[in-house]
């Protein structure tokens, strides 16, 4: 360990000192360290981003690959004043808003021309709760956008509205034709 990471880790709490270990070890390519990061942290993440993106897995898991990577490359700037997979999560929100900005201009090229999954429904809490994501993902990207910062993020419309560029007014209604949007995914899908 380095005089300057002894320094650093003196000031972070021990859980915190280790996770910057990891994050520091896992970026010199130590094979337990990488290990140890997907096994501990990468899964977390994945949910965050499985959640967000629809229920498309191989969305969450590139964003998850451009997250780690992005972390590995700054492990350095990561001071432990968080646990490890809050860090990640907020370098996963940072490359979910850049993934959102480009299915949004996509969809613009494509308008509307995705099929739609026809879920089976079942009454139990995981086959609604995987209803739900997928109606998510049928949605346009900038109501499924809005419908994540809102409810899963736990976002205010203000901060809604300083984080999609968009005037308080504008996330309000964006925020209502999601809901409605989203309602109807959920009705088609049970007939």
């Amino acid at each position: 360990m380095t005089a300057a990471l002894r320094r650093t880790a003196a000031t972070v709490p021990d859980d915190r000192a280790d996770d910057r270990a990891l994050l520091l070890d896992a970026a010199r390519g130590e094979p337990a360290a990488v290990r140890r990061l997907l096994d501990e942290a990468a899964p977390v993440v994945n949910g965050y981003l499985y959640a967000r993106v629809g229920g498309d897995t191989a969305a969450a898991e590139d964003l998850l690959q451009e997250t780690l990577l992005e972390a590995v490359r700054s492990a350095r700037s990561y001071r432990g004043d968080a646990a490890l997979s809050t860090w990640l999560c907020a370098i996963a929100r940072r490359r979910l808003a850049r993934y959102y900005e480009s299915e949004r201009r996509a969809e613009v090229a494509r308008r509307g021309l995705q099929a739609v999954p026809d879920p089976s429904p079942d009454d139990d809490v995981l086959e609604r709760r995987d209803e739900i994501v997928r109606a998510l993902g049928r949605l346009s990207a900038t109501h499924r956008q809005v419908l994540v910062l809102k409810y899963l993020d736990g976002l205010a419309v203000e901060e809604i509205a300083g984080e999609m560029d968009r005037t308080r007014v504008q996330v309000q209604s964006l925020l209502q034709r999601a809901r409605d949007g989203l309602r109807r995914e959920l009705e088609a899908s049970g007939d």
